[in-house]
């Protein structure tokens, strides 16, 4: 390069960053002359970083490296008892510019699963053995044990916890379901043996619910080492909204004695009771209800009051009791002449 264009150069860099501003330039040629400013200094330090990098990087370099982990085939009838690390921490020395690519994205180590001790550093040289101007210094873990048991499968129910609230005057209609109700779990013997059901470690958690409940409940294990054959269930349940009803009961007397009769006073119970309000019609038009006390009860009886029990016949509309009056009543008894 000529000693004139050189000149040239220089002169239009200082001109470019010269801090006086000459006299007549308008505003428009001013962010004009900021503006290149800013893109000769931005090519100037991109062009200073990458000769750096051209530089340090041919350089040899020691870095510490995060190593995924995966395990070798198992037998089909057995399963690991312990559980292997997902990765291993390597130190590894070599060329600036082959450690940058392994560090942002480092090659998976297989580890032969053969049960006793696995020499982990061994495994990664080995792994590593095909990339040229890279050497292995340590490994951590540096050793692992491999065990292994027969494998087994068991059927077991599912438990799931619950904490619901329902809105005022709304409540759960039969049972909650849980579908599937059961799940099949796999691995290692001793430790599949202890699992008696399966419980979702997750409460589930609702409130002022009145809506029927239709929830997808996601199946989580907590060993890595156990295998389930579902990854989620369903949870259903109805709720319906509740009315009050209520009704008279006469009491009866079971096992009662022939020729004999015992007589109450008052003769007959008030019981009040919510029910679903879309089978209260329905209920309305039936005694859903039983009152009687058991002659037994009577024969122990040494004050002249007993407490009726109240029986609920029609299992079949989710009827709740609420109350009855009274909660005692006298009797006495009639011999037949």
């Amino acid at each position: 390069m000529s000693a004139s264009i050189k000149e040239k150069i220089l002169l239009s860099f200082k001109r470019m960053f010269k801090l006086g501003i000459p006299p007549g330039t308008n505003e428009n040629d001013l962010r004009a002359a900021r503006r290149e400013r800013i893109f000769v200094f931005v090519i100037a330090y991109i062009m200073a970083l990458s000769m750096w990098f051209v530089v340090n990087l041919n350089s040899d370099y020691n870095i510490t490296v995060d190593i995924p982990v995966e395990a070798g085939a198992i037998p089909d009838d057995m399963a690991l008892i312990n559980t292997l690390p997902d990765e291993v921490q390597a130190d590894i020395s070599g060329n600036g510019w082959k450690l940058v690519n392994l560090y942002n994205n480092p090659p998976s180590v297989l580890i032969d699963l053969n049960e006793g001790e696995v020499n982990l550093f061994d495994q990664v040289r080995q792994r590593f053995s095909v990339e040229q101007d890279v050497s292995v210094l340590k490994v951590s873990p540096f050793m692992v044990t491999v065990a292994l048991e027969k494998k087994v499968s068991k059927k077991v129910p599912i438990t799931l916890h619950t904490d619901i609230e329902y809105m005022n005057r709304y409540g759960l209609v039969g049972d909650l379901s849980i579908y599937p109700d059961s799940i099949t779990v796999t691995g290692a013997e001793s430790q599949i043996s202890e699992i008696r059901n399966w419980v979702i470690e997750d409460t589930l958690k609702m409130r002022n619910v009145r809506e029927d409940i239709d929830l997808m409940i996601p199946i989580r294990t907590s060993s890595e080492l156990i295998t389930t054959s579902i990854d989620q269930v369903e949870v259903k349940a109805k709720v319906s909204e509740f009315t009050e009803g209520e009704l008279t009961v006469y009491i009866k007397t079971r096992n009662l004695p022939r020729g004999q009769v015992i007589n109450y006073n008052p003769s007959a119970v008030s019981i009040r009771y919510d029910v679903p309000i879309d089978f209260y019609t329905e209920v309305q038009k039936m005694r859903p209800y039983e009152v009687y006390v058991p002659y037994s009860e009577i024969l122990e009886d040494s004050t002249g009051f007993v407490t009726p029990d109240i029986e609920l016949k029609a299992t079949d509309y989710e009827i709740r009791l609420r109350s009855f009056q009274p909660k005692a009543v006298a009797y006495f008894s009639v011999l037949d002449q």
